[in-house]
C-alpha cells in the first residue's frame, strides 16, 4: 500500500468514527430514561389510592356536617295549668261537653267538661265522669271517683287544662284544654319534645275545648298555638 492509499484509509476511518454512534453511551442513556418513568409509575401506584382515600374522607366529612342537625331548641311555650282539686258542688253554667267514654272497674263512664264558678266567684274548668247513658243533672247522675275535679282559669291562650289519670274523671292517656276562641291549632310537647296534636271538640264558656291523646306518664309540658 502506498503512502497515499494509507493516508486515505486513515481519513476514512476517522470519518467513520465520527458518524458511528457510541453504543455504550446510547445504552446508558436509554437505561437512564427507562428508570425515570419507572419511578414515576411507582409513585402513581401509591399516590392514586391515597387520593381516592382523601376524596372519600372529605365526602364523609362534608356529609357529616350536612346531615347532623343542630340540637333543637325547646318548642313552644311553657305550659302552666292549675292543680286540680275536687269540688263538692258544681254551680250549673251550661250543659257539660262530652269528652270520651272509658271503662272503669264496674261501669262504662263518660267524661265531661264544664266551666263553672267557685265559691270565691272565680271561673273554673271542671272535669267529671258519669255512668254512660245517664243524663247530667238527673236522679242517677252519681259522679265517679275524684269527680268533679276542677282547675282555675289562668292566662291566655291556654286558659285551663286537665291531664287524665288512672281512677280520675278523665282516663289516663287523655288531656283536655280550654283555650282562647281564636286558636285554630294546639300542639303539645312532652319533656323530650314528642308532639301530641290536640283536636277541637267545641266551644265551652269562655273559650273552646281541645282534646288530646298524650303519653301516659309523660304529660305535656310545652305548647304552641296558631
Amino acid at each position: 500500500m502506498t503512502d497515499l492509499e494509507r493516508k486515505l484509509a486513515e481519513a476514512l476511518r476517522g470519518q467513520a468514527e465520527e458518524v458511528t454512534p457510541n453504543l455504550d453511551a446510547a445504552w446508558a442513556e436509554q437505561q437512564r430514561r427507562q428508570r425515570r418513568p419507572h419511578r414515576r409509575r411507582r409513585a402513581a401506584v401509591w399516590i392514586a389510592p391515597l387520593a381516592a382515600v382523601l376524596v372519600v374522607l372529605t365526602s364523609v366529612s362534608v356529609a357529616t356536617q350536612v346531615d347532623v342537625p343542630a340540637p333543637p331548641a325547646d318548642p313552644g311555650q311553657v305550659l302552666t295549668i292549675g292543680r286540680p282539686e275536687m269540688s263538692p258542688v258544681i254551680v250549673d253554667s251550661g250543659e257539660p261537653k262530652a269528652l270520651t267514654d272509658f271503662v272503669g272497674q264496674t261501669d262504662t263512664w263518660t267524661s265531661y267538661a264544664v266551666e263553672n264558678t267557685d265559691n270565691a266567684g272565680k271561673r273554673i274548668l271542671c272535669v267529671l265522669a258519669l255512668p254512660k247513658g245517664v243524663a247530667y243533672g238527673g236522679p242517677n247522675s252519681n259522679f265517679g271517683i275524684e269527680s268533679p275535679s276542677c282547675v282555675p282559669l289562668s292566662g291566655s291562650p291556654v286558659l285551663a287544662g286537665y291531664i287524665g289519670k288512672y281512677g280520675g274523671p278523665l282516663p289516663e292517656g287523655k288531656a283536655v284544654f280550654l283555650v282562647d276562641r281564636g286558636v285554630r291549632e294546639l300542639r303539645l310537647y312532652d319533656v323530650v319534645g314528642d308532639l301530641s296534636q290536640a283536636k277541637p271538640i267545641g266551644t265551652l264558656g269562655s273559650g273552646q275545648l281541645f282534646l288530646a291523646d298524650v303519653k301516659p306518664g309523660s304529660p305535656p309540658v310545652r305548647f304552641a298555638v296558631s
